[in-house]
């Protein structure tokens, strides 16, 4: 059953991983993407999706949305979270605009 706790852990887990990948040494080069400070990006809670692969009700992947936000209050880009129907992560992305 997903209750808003449920809802509110992977937004957390969501943002944890958002500033792993920001905070990466491979990924030094995103500061570079954007004209503002990358610790600066205000992180908003945009959907939770769930989804089934083929028929099977036992396997599915959860993707968690976040906003990219500059402190002005302009939409600069997206982050999405992915784990597994265990609770595992398996994959993230992250998009500026």
């Amino acid at each position: 059953m997903i209750d808003s706790d449920y809802l509110k852990n992977l937004y957390s887990k969501a943002r944890l991983a958002f500033n792993k990948c920001i905070l990466n040494p491979d990924n030094v080069f995103l500061k570079d993407e954007i004209n503002i400070p990358i610790n600066d990006i205000i992180l908003m809670e945009d959907f939770v999706c769930v989804k089934f692969l083929k028929y099977e009700i036992n396997t599915f992947v959860i993707e968690v949305k976040l906003q990219l936000i500059s402190p002005d209050n302009r939409l600069i880009g997206k982050y999405f979270y992915y784990e597994n129907e265990k609770g595992a992560p398996v994959d993230d992305s992250l998009i500026f605009d």
